[in-house]
């Protein structure tokens, strides 16, 4: 062959090859995910057998026992909220949830000043945004608790773009005193936060609490002009004498029924999301509040209470 159509061969074989490259597959958009049919159920995971009080944890914690818990919890959940990166057990979690038909996670960044978490979720993002829904949570209450500053969440946020460009939402999240700050209401492309009855009013029983909860995120939203994303809520099953099985169910019930999705002017409020998947002792060891070990829908042998049939019928309705 003659060396000009040697390399006349090798360059259309190169520009296939770039061609092929270029087209990746569409990213999958987290607002349709929220927003479209079916309706979205996310649960806020925590594995059922992990303390992340010791790292080592991470490595010790099962492909069995993870993909049990993701088990237990599909029939009433498509979607997952986690809360931080760990490089011995995200990536196994993500594998298994598009595996059980999850639709989506939203990845979460405790360390925010850590490299390796904005990595590791920088490259779960590109492997997993075509096969579910992508949204990226950089920290957890850190401002509102003196874990880390306003100039370290503007840093991580320039890391992740740089990374992944804009291709995927990103938001942080703060207790709803958090909000107080013009830095959180302005970051992000939606807002993230824990809205807690049992903390900031103590005294409701489950179904007024509930109430407030929807009132307070949609004053946020109105507020603010961006959507916004309950994170936690909830209600415990034990630890104090207004917390029992029934009033844990209550209050889920009472926070379903007018709906996941409330619309606010021109935003939206999605209320499709349930603290927590298992009772965690650990919580209760770290804060000292009894209640703390029990915000389960499920025991930690993924028993359900009956707060977990609540979204499970929720689950099953059109």
């Amino acid at each position: 062959m003659p060396i000009w159509l040697h390399v006349t061969a090798c360059f259309a074989m190169l520009c296939t090859l770039s061609t092929a490259a270029a087209e990746e597959p569409p990213i999958l958009s987290l607002v349709d995910y929220l927003t479209g049919s079916p309706p979205a159920s996310m649960m806020g995971y925590t594995p059922s057998e992990l303390d992340p009080r010791n790292p080592a944890n991470q490595a010790r914690l099962t492909t069995t026992s993870l993909k049990a818990d993701l088990v237990a919890l599909r029939p009433a959940f498509d979607g997952l909220i986690l809360y931080g990166y760990h490089e011995a057990s995200t990536p196994r979690t993500l594998a298994i949830a598009k595996e059980l038909g999850y639709r989506a996670v939203l990845l979460g960044i405790w360390d925010i000043k850590s490299t390796s978490e904005i990595d590791g979720v920088a490259e779960l993002t590109k492997q997993y945004r075509s096969q579910m829904a992508i949204g990226i949570i950089v920290g957890n209450e850190g401002l509102t608790f003196g874990r880390y500053e306003e100039a370290d969440l503007a840093i991580a946020a320039e890391q992740l773009h740089y990374r992944l460009g804009n291709t995927v939402p990103l938001t942080t999240t703060e207790p709803l005193v958090g909000y107080q700050r013009q830095v959180i209401k302005e970051f992000g492309d939606f807002l993230c936060p824990n809205i807690h009855p049992v903390f900031d009013r103590p005294n409701l029983n489950a179904i007024d609490a509930a109430a407030w909860t929807r009132t307070e995120a949609a004053r946020l939203a109105s507020e603010t002009g961006k959507s916004v994303l309950v994170k936690e809520t909830g209600f415990p099953h034990a630890g104090k004498d207004l917390y029992t099985p029934d009033t844990q169910r209550e209050f889920w019930q009472a926070y379903l029924a007018p709906g996941r999705l409330n619309a606010v002017k021109d935003v939206y409020v999605f209320h499709g999301v349930a603290f927590e998947a298992f009772d965690l002792a650990w919580k209760a060891e770290a804060s000292g509040l009894e209640f703390e070990r029990s915000w389960g829908l499920m025991s930690s042998q993924r028993q359900p209470y009956p707060a977990f049939d609540i979204w499970k019928a929720a689950a099953n309705k059109p």
